[in-house]
């Protein structure tokens, strides 16, 4: 069975900015292939009818889900009998509908070459030359413009600073955390250059190891490969 190790990763070379802060802006390369075009509008209408039968179509005999590694092709979960059990697309209400949604609308870039692409954009952010950004819950891309950064954990707490499309770090929560709201939907960060530290919304980021789906042209013909998160 071949793996897919997620390896379209995009070095963030003539990001930087003053002041050691990075930011990475969205992109969206669908439309450089006029199939993968065809195909990802076939998928955004799938996804807007929750049509199960047609989602499974368009998924590779072998599409990965996890990161297993087994010996024995039947022992595998990374086929399209897993996908249905892991996901339950055949029911409207299933967390997946949403998850493909939300990476398909961010927008998608192409891997190494041009028989790979993959959804969002955010998840292939990588910072050369430092010792951050390596892996699971190190940094976050913020995915909108004008993310508000507050004092606490809450829409009404004060706001102390604003980010559009920057990388943070992700940093500890302080002990004695500012009254007022929950933790729960928010992530305490700092910018690169230590000026700006504070809580933003965790639907206003992406970590690279959030749900990432993957499309390959095989013979021409578009499939999607794997839906994985985590590493």
């Amino acid at each position: 069975m071949k793996k897919y190790t997620l390896v379209f990763a995009l070095v963030l070379t003539g990001l930087m900015a003053s002041a050691q802060t990075y930011k990475y802006p969205p992109r969206n390369e669908v439309n450089k292939d006029s199939a993968l075009k065809v195909f990802v509008d076939t998928l955004k209408a799938v996804i807007t009818r929750k049509d199960a039968p047609a989602l499974l179509k368009l998924l590779s005999p072998a599409v990965q889900i996890t990161f297993e590694d087994v010996e024995r092709k039947e022992d595998s979960h990374n086929n399209i009998k897993g996908f249905k059990e892991m996901y339950a697309p055949q029911y409207p209400s299933s967390q997946v509908w949403k998850n493909l949604h939300t990476v398909v609308s961010m927008g998608g870039v192409f891997g190494s070459d041009k028989n790979g692409f993959v959804f969002p954009y955010a998840s292939q952010m990588e910072i050369k030359g430092t010792d951050y950004c390596g892996g699971c819950g190190e940094c976050l891309t913020i995915i909108a413009p004008d993310a508000n950064v507050r004092k606490s954990p809450d829409r009404l707490s004060a706001a102390l600073g604003r980010l559009s499309y920057d990388i943070v770090k992700i940093i500890e929560e302080p002990k004695s955390k500012q009254p007022g709201g929950t933790s729960d939907n928010w992530t305490y960060i700092q910018t690169f250059d230590g000026k700006l530290t504070g809580w933003v919304r965790n639907d206003m980021t992406w970590d690279i190891c959030d749900y990432r789906l993957l499309l390959e042209k095989k013979k021409g013909k578009w499939l999607i490969v794997a839906f994985i998160a985590g590493d």
